[in-house]
Formats: C-alpha cells, structure tokens, sequence
C-alpha cells in the first residue's frame, strides 16, 4: 500500500455558519458543567509555589545522539486520535506519550519533578491545585503552550460532541472549576478535598492544542489521520498503513536542556515497523531491520528461534527487574450465562481452573495487588461437589497473546476435572463489545497499567470508563448499595460470589537487543517497564545507537567465541534478590 501523506491544518476549510453556531451552544453548556473564570494574578500573591531542581537526573552523558530507532509495532491503529470513537486502541498508549503531562513523580525518589510545569501547589486535602506552565514550553508546531491550552481541553473534553463521554464524566467528578490568571499560571478547583490518587490523576493532564482543535469541522472522522502537535520529543511524521509508522524528532525541542530530559531522547527518529507475511517480528530482528524486540513470555524468551540467535549473533537478551505497580489482569465469569448463573457453579469452574496453581506454575509471576484488593484466606475455592455440576465446554475470550501459556494452563487444569475449555484470541474492540452485551463465558481482561479502585468501579458503571463490564447481578449488588459501593465493596462482593479471580504479572521486562543498542550503565530506573521506551516522559528515551558500531555488525553480524551469549538479568531493583 502507498505512502499516505498527512494533510496540513491550514488546508481545513472553514466552519458553516450554522454548524459553528451550533458548536457555541455546546460549548456553553459545557462551560457550565466547570466553570472557568479568569481571576487577576494579584490572588496569587499567598502561593508557596514548589518546585524541585535538585533530585538527581538519570540521562545518561555519554549517550550519542542521532541515528534511527527501529522498534515493531503489531498492529496499526484504526485513528491516531486520543480520544472519541475507536479510542483506546493498540496505540493510544503511544499518542499519550507523545505528550507531556503537567508534573510526575521522580523514578527513583519519588518526588514531584516539573514536565509541562515548571512551578505548582498540590498538597492532600487542599480544594485547589495550582499550576505555572514552562514559559519555554511549545507546541511541536512552533506555537506557544499557554493557558488558553488548558482552558480549551476542559471544554473539549467535556463537550458532548467531542464523544469523549468518560473522559468528560471523570473532570467533572474531580473539577469544579477552572481559575485562569495570566497565560502560565492556573488552578483547578475541586470538587472535594484532594487525595493523593486525584492529584496523581489531574497531574498526569495532558492538554490539546486550542488553536488546532478550536475548528473541528467533521469531528472525529476527519482527525482519524491527523497528527496534533506534541508537547514531547517527536512527532508523527509519516504513515505507511498497515506497515509503518514513523515519528521525528521536533526540531530545537524547548525540553531538550532541561534538567530531568538531559540526555535522553536521543534518537532523531523512531521508525515503527508492522511485520507482515513474509517476515515475523524475529525475522526483522534476525536481518537488522529491528534493534530490538520484546520478550513478554516465557515462551518466547525460552524461544529454540531466540536462543539461536543469541548465540549466534550479536544480539542480548536482557531481563530488568523493577518495581513498578503490574498491569491490571484477571478472570472474570459471566454470571449471566446460564451454566454460571449460581454462584456454586461459578466456584466449581473457578476450581476447576485453580488460576492461584497456574500462577505458581509460572516462573517468578506475581499475584496481583492492588490498593483495594482484599484476598480470601483461600487462594482456589473447595465447592460442594454434590450441588455443583461443571459444564462440558466453555469458551474462554482474551486479547493478548502473551497470556497464551497462563490460559493453556487453565484449560489443561480444566480438562483433569472434565471440562473442556475452548480459548479463544478476539480483537480489544470485540472483547470491550462482548463485556457491554455479556456475550460471553468466560474473559481475560488485561489492561496495560495499574488500576486504582476508582478505576476499577468504573469498569461496572455505564458511562463512566471506556469498558463497560453489564452485568445484572453486579448491577444488583451495585443498586443495592444506593450506588454507593467502594472499590473494596464491589472486589469483596465479585470474589465472594466467584465472578472475579485475579491475575499475575512479572515484575520484570525481558528484551532481545542488537549490541548497538546502548544504554546507561543501570540500564534502567527503578519503574521501568520497558528498556527501550522511546517517548515516556519519565523512563523512556534512555537508550541511543552507536551508529558506527552498527554499520560493523551489519557488515559482521556473527558473535565472537568470548562473547558471552548468556542472558543479562539486573537485579539491582528486585524486591527479592535473595532469590537467585
């Protein structure tokens, strides 16, 4: 398929009068769901701004800028939006990362560093969080990062146009209000006292550009390609679709100096490669088409194919230990589905599966935890065998493939006690489908980050989160408690009824890499999930190539005999060292 070139902004046609008249009316009645006042800076005067330029940075000096990351990419989007219809997708993670939130925490001691903000105010239990844009900060396209930002995203965001429902129903749960007082400086009015999981959550904003969505003529089908300024290192530069996606470094990047981006986003490009027919993510890899691939399993770390190549190449693989919170995952049975509408059944099935024996089977997998996680003292429930009859055959839905040995697992473990399980690999869009119509026996959820309870009561709430979990009973027990249930409520009700069992994750990233691929001497910080992360604001770009080091492997790509092909395992920011 040809190239596809993406169309400048200044090529959009302007609004119809009727249409832009219609647009003002929504956004009024958005306007008055926060409401947005501008306040004189003079109200500032009492402000004990904070900052922090004294916590250690963690770029490394030596790292070489230039050259081109080429990393794969499985599947191509079906938009490059943020938000609206199709969104999250495969790689709404990665349009995130192209943009700066306002502050984060430090990987390493935790503390609030500055992003898109230079200065703030957020301390637990205050009504207010005060924010100073950088006054450098720009806009990838050249324009200024202002105020007028923020204003803007509220509005958009909660715009019943914009189709952004979640998004739109989570501001106004935590805002009230918005006070502007000059082009950097603004405050978030709340809408009861700030905790550490809000100001966490309204810290990680990232806002969109006003002067490129204030004309939204055809939204959103007409911004599915359109690439929006970033706030971050690169851009997207080009789309090859269902082959390639590749992004650029924006030119004079206002981050570049500043103390906690230092040496790191040192690529000028990131090429994201889609393997296809003739050649598989390890093939490209094999023909240095790739620097480096993913190895989220056991299988594929274990691998005969990567095994070979790293013994016969100069290729590492390399297993990072950290200690960043696990992805969200577990089990959940339909309790609407006729074999599973007791909750004697459910807990038949449940141990019949015995998911708590397939994580002990797996190498050095964690139980999930989670702040709103209470565990029964029994990790596999013993039902009544006489009033609990497990069906023939059930179908088990999923959508990550990197869960395949965990869920053969299962179905081995099922098949001892008589039940057949069919797995089944669907699209994200048909799983999210399948959970909000509860057609379905048995799913897999696995999110690609953490949940907070307030995340995970969204999960049953229609209208409040991107997935809708129907189902009646849930919905019952929900009702019951005058919508009121907490996180730890609504986990202990699932567990007791046997509708939900929890997940695992590994508390490390495995990696296979050329050795021209260079990074800093601790390779990573304590959070990081994924070594070669080019865009995260916080652990990504650490990496960079020696392109000269390159161009003689590809010229000589066999390993030498005292080149040790032995997997690199960094323990430095395992809990539990003692174990190996």
């Amino acid at each position: 398929m040809g190239h596809m070139t993406l169309i400048p902004l200044n090529n959009r046609s302007i609004l119809p009068l009727a249409l832009l008249i219609s647009l003002i009316l929504l956004s009024q009645i958005a306007r008055a769901s926060i409401a947005v006042t501008d306040n004189p800076s003079s109200e500032l005067a009492g402000v004990a701004w904070q900052s922090n330029d004294d916590s250690a940075p963690w770029g490394d000096a030596s790292a070489q800028r230039g050259g081109i990351s080429r990393q794969p990419l499985l599947h191509f989007p079906p938009n490059i939006r943020r938000i609206g219809p199709q969104t999250p997708h495969s790689f709404s993670a990665t349009l995130e990362n192209l943009q700066l939130p306002l502050i984060a925490r430090h990987p390493q001691d935790s503390r609030w560093i500055p992003m898109l903000a230079s200065r703030w105010l957020v301390n637990e239990q205050a009504m207010r969080l005060y924010f100073e844009l950088d006054a450098d900060a720009r806009w990838s396209d050249g324009v200024a990062v202002t105020t007028e930002d923020v204003r803007f995203t509220l509005e958009f965001l909660t715009d019943p146009a914009t189709a952004a429902a979640w998004q739109a129903e989570r501001l106004q749960q935590l805002i009230s209000g918005l006070e502007v007082f000059d082009q950097q400086r603004f405050a978030l009015v709340l809408q009861k006292p700030a905790t550490m999981n809000s100001i966490r959550e309204l810290a990680s904003l990232r806002p969109f550009a006003a002067h490129v969505y204030r004309n939204p003529r055809g939204w959103p089908k007409s911004f599915d390609w359109y690439p929006e300024p970033t706030t971050g290192p690169y851009y997207l530069a080009q789309l090859n679709p269902n082959a390639q996606i590749v992004l650029r470094e924006t030119s004079d990047w206002w981050g570049r100096d500043k103390r906690y981006f230092k040496h790191r986003f040192n690529v000028r490009r990131v090429n994201l490669r889609i393997p296809d027919k003739d050649y598989s993510v390890v093939d490209l890899l094999e023909r240095g088409e790739l620097d480096v691939i993913p190895l989220n399993t056991t299988e594929n770390w274990q691998s005969e194919q990567i095994s070979q190549l790293s013994n016969s190449k100069r290729i590492n693989r390399i297993q990072f230990y950290h200690q960043a919170p696990l992805p969200f995952t577990g089990l959940l049975l339909n309790a609407n589905h006729p074999s599973l509408s007791s909750k004697s059944q459910r807990a038949a099935v449940l141990s019949a599966l015995s998911p708590q024996t397939a994580i002990s089977e797996l190498n050095e997998a964690e139980s999930l935890s989670a702040d709103f996680i209470r565990r029964s003292e029994t990790s596999d429930q013993q039902p009544n065998a006489e009033i609990s009859v497990l069906p023939d055959e059930l179908t088990l839905i999923y959508s990550d493939q990197q869960d395949l040995m965990f869920l053969r697992l299962l179905q081995q473990q099922a098949k001892i006690k008589g039940m057949n399980i069919l797995l089944e690999k669907v699209s994200p869009a048909k799983l999210r489908s399948a959970l909000q119509q509860a057609n379905y026996d048995l799913t897999w959820l696995r999110f690609s980050s953490p949940l907070n309870g307030e995340n995970f009561l969204s999960l049953f709430q229609s209208g409040n989160g991107q997935i809708f979990i129907s189902m009646d009973a849930v919905q019952r027990f929900i009702s019951g408690t005058g919508n009121t249930a907490t996180a730890e409520q609504l986990f202990k009700y699932l567990q007791d009824e046997s509708i939900f069992h929890t997940g695992y994750g590994y508390p490390y990233c495995r990696s296979a890499s050329w050795q021209w691929l260079k990074l800093p001497e601790n390779q990573g910080t304590r959070i990081s999930t994924d070594l070669f992360n080019p865009f995260d604001a916080v652990t990504g770009g650490l990496f960079w190539i020696d392109r000269k080091q390159r161009a003689d492997i590809l010229a000589k790509p066999e390993r030498g005999k005292n080149d040790d092909s032995k997997p690199h395992i960094n323990i430095q920011y395992r809990l539990n060292n003692n174990q190996l």
